[in-house]
């Protein structure tokens, strides 16, 4: 076909400068696109961590929450777990044949303990349960010998030799009133010449290798006796 004659035809080709701008729009373009798809990331992960770091908290404050008080111990945890300051010991000041010491004591143990028999000495207690073995220092002050766990006071059956130590109720009775002397020995107030004494002889097992016991009632306050009728109270370790 000719060309038609007087008709120009111009043919457009695109400048660099046109080439450049269009190219930086597109580059916009994608960096505002990969901007955006920056921001929604992090946006997700912001959340993540938040809800991560809630649970987490959640969960340390189920962990040290106090576990609540069981009715029933066990003795393994009862045996091991140290015991409150309720009380002091009430030790003969001589060893005599024990190192540890010999210490007033209920016969039995936790839950076991004979609260009706007569009073013994024991190995002394320190680090394990021993409730059978405190005594309250401030009533003895006042010339009570008070158990502050069981509520029950030292009571001699009679003021004779030989007689028993046993817990009875708190009365402020004759036979429930004790001095403490400056010299260690504990008599009835109203008898005086009568002392706390152990018993002679070796101590005997008191269940298990590792304790022993010996008894204990009122005896005649005398020189001779005084390694098993002077006491101190003590402070369990």
């Amino acid at each position: 076909m000719s060309p038609v004659a007087g008709l120009h035809v111009r043919i457009y080709r695109p400048c660099r400068q046109d080439i450049e701008q269009r190219d930086t729009r597109l580059l916009t373009k994608h960096l505002d696109e990969l901007l955006n798809h920056l921001v929604a990331a992090l946006s997700t992960i912001l959340a993540v961590s938040v809800l991560v770091a809630a649970c987490t908290n959640s969960s340390d404050d189920e962990s040290t929450r106090p576990a609540v008080p069981q009715d029933v111990v066990t003795p393994e945890v009862a045996e091991s777990e140290l015991v409150n300051d309720q009380g002091v010991f009430m030790r003969v000041i001589a060893p005599l044949d024990e190192a540890r010491g010999y210490c007033l004591d209920i016969p039995g143990h936790m839950a076991g303990v004979r609260l009706a028999s007569p009073l013994q000495t024991h190995t002394c207690k320190h680090g394990i349960w021993n409730q059978d073995g405190r005594f309250d220092v401030a009533a003895l002050g006042k010339g009570v010998i008070r158990m502050p766990h069981y509520e029950l006071c030292l009571e001699a059956d009679n003021a004779s030799i030989g007689a028993r130590l046993l817990l009875e109720e708190c009365t402020e009775a004759e036979l429930q009133t004790w001095t403490l002397q400056d010299s260690g020995e504990i008599v009835l107030e109203s008898f005086p010449q009568m002392c706390i004494t152990v018993a002679e002889g070796p101590g005997i097992d008191a269940g298990g290798p590792q304790y022993l016991m010996k008894g204990v009632g009122l005896d005649t306050c005398a020189q001779q006796a005084s390694e098993r009728q002077r006491w101190a109270t003590v402070i369990p370790q």
